[in-house]
């Protein structure tokens, strides 16, 4: 168990202040469902209750074409931060294109929360910090 958390942390790319950041195992990323650049493009979240635990929903948010993701979660009390950023934050070669995705996501937190979601893209972007998507209050 020790070693594979060590592994984790050599792998995870994590921005400054994520250090200590949980990952999410029950996550589902949609197939591309269309252009970020479409006019009235925003990004948005939504959290509910689930059994047990948290249900956080990004839709839609914006990465490469063909770019897998994963998340990240932290918790400060009754506060929840979620970040969601691709899998491979150093790509060799990228997609000519970016897509919109549905990312679903499991958290073992139990309500009542205030929950923030973020979106970090790939390193290839500079500056690349997490950017707020949203935040939702949930309560049992």
């Amino acid at each position: 168990m020790l070693l594979a958390l060590a592994l984790l942390s050599c792998v995870t790319d994590l921005p400054a202040g994520w250090e200590d950041a949980q990952p999410v195992d029950d996550l589902s990323q949609s197939a591309c469902k269309g252009s970020p650049y479409d006019t009235g493009f925003t990004e948005a979240m939504t959290a509910s209750a689930g059994s047990p635990g948290l249900r956080v929903v990004g839709e839609p948010l914006a990465f490469r074409c063909e770019q897998d993701v994963e998340a990240f979660y932290k918790v400060n009390g009754e506060a929840v931060d979620v970040l969601v950023q691709p899998v491979n934050m150093n790509p060799k070669v990228v997609a000519g294109c970016d897509c919109t995705y549905k990312v679903d996501m499991g958290i073992g937190v139990d309500p009542p929360a205030e929950v923030t979601l973020y979106r970090r893209w790939d390193a290839i972007n500079d500056p690349n910090e997490p950017v707020e998507v949203g935040s939702a209050s949930v309560t049992p």
